[in-house]
């Protein structure tokens, strides 16, 4: 059967590891610039009970976050995406899951071979609590007879206690599951067919099963199609390509601290290129740009600074020189002297297909810059791939040979998706 684990409250979850003493209140994770600007990016279920919402900017609910003494802490984002490939490193270390991929920074889709319900329970209880024991991460698990119902055997396993973070669906109880799903809540029905699917009368994932496939195949095209038959216990995603990666990270922590600038806009710039290069060939392009830096922790001797910000795109794109012009804005923004840096990295977020892209209303001229931006991306990409990795690179990247300032260790950075 096809498997999904999800982790609960996946930020907070991360945080709450280093801060136990939290655990049990409720705490927020929220890209906070210091002057109540930003918006929650996720909660525990505690922040969820005094109403908190994922989205709410925090300047509209600064009464309830002092009411009830909610902790606010600000987004790590390296340090998520590090937890998420720990998670991935223990569950493989396993060899019980066939198969096993990591659909998103919190979620983790695979293959066991075993039908009987009862063992399935006993296999994913076990790789609940060896998340748990090695990183400290709750995890809800669903499985069933495709990708999509093991994902929605999940969403039973986070809504009903009573499943204890673990549902198992078999074919004899799928369409009793089914009719308690709303069809909002399933994955893979988008927002934009939200409204069309209800004029029908279609309530529950059930009612979406029970429709003509000819009427969804016309309604809702390939991917709506996708869905109907998975839901009806048709495996038809293959989910490595059904939906690309949703963030693309890559980072380095270094043999030797530096305190340059000029190294670490170099080093920067050769993470964004690497990044948006991995973005071009899955065909995606992305939305929001994030740098960190972070000093040694381990040097209590030494001054420690940590800090990490986003700017989000008006547009999104695959084109290199955006990409590093945002992360040159964001180095000038988080730079500070006299700090010796130990680690440093660049994520590309939100990524979309490249076929999928709005174009901003008030730039009419954008579709035609885009395409020649597009041809020279396509002939780098080209020239290096036939003559070797950064034949042709931008000028901030520095070269192979360029080793002023630059301290032992600065390799080829790691790669998270």
């Amino acid at each position: 059967m096809y498997i999904h684990l999800d982790c609960n409250n996946f930020f907070v979850s991360c945080e709450l590891v280093s801060r136990p003493e939290l655990k049990g209140t409720p705490v927020v994770v929220a890209n906070d610039n210091g002057n109540n600007g930003g918006i929650i990016l996720a909660l525990n279920q505690e922040a969820k009970a005094v109403g908190l919402k994922r989205g709410n900017p925090l300047f509209q609910v600064t009464r309830l976050l002092e009411q009830h003494h909610v902790t606010v802490i600000d987004v790590h984002h390296h340090m998520y995406h590090e937890v998420s490939h720990h998670i991935m490193d223990e569950v493989r270390k396993t060899e019980m899951v066939l198969n096993f991929i990591q659909y998103s920074v919190d979620e983790f889709f695979g293959e066991m071979p075993e039908d009987d319900p009862t063992q399935l329970c006993t296999y994913l209880q076990t790789l609940k609590d060896l998340i748990l024991r090695e990183t400290g991460i709750p995890v809800s698990c669903g499985a069933g007879l495709t990708y999509t119902l093991a994902k929605t055997a999940t969403w039973f396993a986070k809504h009903y206690p009573g499943y204890k973070g673990i549902c198992i669906m078999p074919a004899d109880k799928r369409e009793s599951a089914l009719a308690q799903v709303p069809v909002k809540d399933v994955w893979g029905i988008g927002r934009r067919s939200i409204k069309t699917i209800e004029r029908q009368g279609i309530k529950t994932a059930l009612d979406y099963t029970r429709q003509p496939e000819a009427w969804i195949n016309k309604r809702f095209g390939v991917t709506g199609l996708r869905t109907w038959k998975e839901l009806n216990g048709t495996p038809a995603i293959t989910v490595a390509s059904h939906e690309r990666q949703k963030s693309i990270m890559y980072s380095r922590t270094f043999a030797r601290m530096t305190g340059s600038k000029t190294v670490l806009l170099r080093e920067l710039s050769n993470y964004a290129s690497s990044a948006t290069r991995k973005m071009r060939e899955q065909q995606s392009l992305c939305r929001t740009v994030t740098l960190f830096l972070a000093t040694n922790r381990h040097r209590e001797d030494l001054p420690q600074y940590f800090a990490d910000d986003t700017i989000k795109l008006s547009t999104a794109t695959d084109d290199s020189t955006q990409i590093i012009h945002a992360v040159t804005q964001l180095l000038d923004r988080l730079f500070r002297e006299n700090y010796q840096y130990k680690q440093a990295g660049v994520i590309l977020g939100q990524l979309q297909h490249s076929d999928a892209v709005q174009l901003d209303l008030f730039a009419p001229d954008q579709a035609q810059k885009q395409a020649k931006q597009k041809r020279l991306m396509q002939a780098i990409d080209g020239i290096n791939q036939r003559f070797g990795r950064n034949q042709i690179h931008f000028a901030v990247q520095g070269t192979e040979a360029d080793t002023s300032e630059q301290p032992a260790g600065f390799m080829r950075p790691h790669e998270i998706v």
